[in-house]
């Protein structure tokens, strides 16, 4: 008779699709209709595209997409990669080294759990 999992097992199994699901969303990169426009007009797909713009983004275009009424880049985090606490993070902060310590930071974060 064949041993029955348990619980433990159970969920281990299960976190694996789930990791894998997480992974592709934070590291992969979005279909052409979703890619994201700057006002500059350079196409973001990927979280770390959106992370490595920072750095050589004028502040025009930072505040084009980053100010009072909107913060763009949060609401593309949030709809295209489904990421909520991370939008909710990036529509906190103002400027593009916050912006981008905080990209980097998830993505390290997901890459560990990725180790475990």
């Amino acid at each position: 008779m064949a041993k029955k999992p348990t619980n433990k097992n159970a969920k281990r199994a299960v976190a694996k699709p789930v990791e894998v699901t997480i992974i592709k969303k934070v590291f992969g990169k979005v279909p052409e209709e979703y890619a994201f426009v700057l006002a500059d007009g350079r196409k973001l797909k990927s979280l770390f595209d959106l992370m490595h713009s920072f750095r050589d983004m004028s502040e025009e275009v930072f505040r084009h997409h980053v100010n009072d009424m909107r913060n763009d880049f949060s609401n593309w985090v949030h709809d295209v990669f489904e990421e909520p606490e991370l939008a909710e993070e990036l529509k906190k902060i103002n400027n593009k080294l916050e912006a981008e310590v905080v990209l980097l930071r998830k993505l390290e974060a997901t890459l560990q759990a990725k180790k475990k």
